[in-house]
C-alpha cells in the first residue's frame, strides 16, 4: 500500500508524469467534503454516511459507509509519535507564543518537518480512500484523491457574515472575534491545501459547491446522494 501511495504522490507532484495523470479504476468509492470555517462539514458527513449505508442495505449490500475527520489527525499523530494537539497545530500553521515555543524546545516531543507531516496525513487519506465507502472531511482530501475514478468532491461554502454569526453563537464570541477567527482559519486551511493543490483554483478539484446559508443540510445530503447513486457508489 505504501509503495502505491508513493507512486501516486510522485505522479501528482510531477516527478513522474503521465499524459493525463494517474487514474485508479478500482479504489473507492470516496466522497470528500471541504468546507469554509463555520460551515457544517462534519455534521453533513455523518448524516451522509448514515444515508448511504441505509441505501446500501436496502439494495442487499451490507457494507457500511464511514466518515472520518479527527481520525486523520489522530492516526497521523500516532505514526509520527506526536500528540494530536501538536499534530493539529503543526498541520494548520497555528502560531505559538514565545513561552510555548520555549517549552516545546525543552520537551521530549519529536518535531517532524513540514513535508513529513503533510505526507503522513496524505498517506492516511490515500489508504482510507483505497478501502472505499468513505466520506472524508477536510485535509486536502479532494486533491489527494482527485484522480481516483470512483470519487466525488464537494465544497460547502457560505458568506462570511453568515459564518461569523454561527461561529459567534457556537463558540461564545463576539461577531467581530468570530469574523477574525473565520478569516484566519480559512487562511490556514488554504495554506495546507496549497501544498497539494499548488494554488490552482477550486474548480480544478471540486465537482460541486453548496451554499449552506441557503440550503439546509437535508437538501445538500439528498443532492450528494443522487450524485453518488448516479456514479454507482450505491449498489
Amino acid at each position: 500500500m505504501d509503495n502505491l501511495f508513493l507512486k501516486y504522490m510522485r505522479e501528482r507532484t510531477g516527478r513522474k508524469k503521465t499524459a493525463q495523470g494517474p487514474s485508479f479504476e478500482s479504489p473507492g468509492p470516496v466522497i470528500t467534503i471541504s468546507r469554509e470555517y463555520g460551515c457544517p462539514g462534519r455534521r453533513i458527513a455523518r448524516q451522509l454516511a448514515e444515508t448511504l449505508t441505509a441505501k446500501n442495505r436496502a439494495q442487499g449490500n451490507n457494507r457500511d459507509w464511514r466518515w472520518i475527520s479527527k481520525e486523520i489527525i489522530e492516526e497521523s499523530a500516532r505514526e509520527l509519535k506526536l500528540s494530536p494537539g501538536m499534530m493539529e497545530d503543526l498541520s494548520e500553521y497555528r502560531e505559538r507564543g514565545f513561552f510555548e515555543n520555549l517549552a516545546l524546545f525543552f520537551s521530549d516531543e519529536y518535531y517532524p518537518g513540514d513535508v513529513k507531516i503533510k505526507n503522513t496525513i496524505a498517506k492516511f487519506i490515500f489508504n482510507a480512500s483505497t478501502q472505499g465507502n468513505v466520506v472524508i472531511v477536510g485535509r486536502a482530501a479532494e486533491a489527494i484523491t482527485k484522480n481516483f475514478a470512483n470519487s466525488l468532491h464537494i465544497k460547502i461554502q457560505a458568506p462570511l457574515t453568515w459564518r461569523a454569526e454561527r461561529v459567534a453563537e457556537t463558540q461564545g464570541m463576539t461577531i467581530q472575534e468570530a469574523r477574525k477567527e473565520a478569516i484566519e482559519m480559512d487562511h490556514r486551511r488554504t495554506m495546507f491545501r496549497n501544498y497539494f493543490e499548488k494554488e490552482r483554483p477550486d474548480i480544478d478539484y471540486f465537482d460541486i459547491f453548496f451554499n449552506c446559508s441557503t440550503l439546509p443540510d437535508e437538501e445538500i445530503i439528498e443532492s450528494i446522494v443522487i450524485l453518488a447513486e448516479s456514479r454507482g457508489f450505491v449498489v
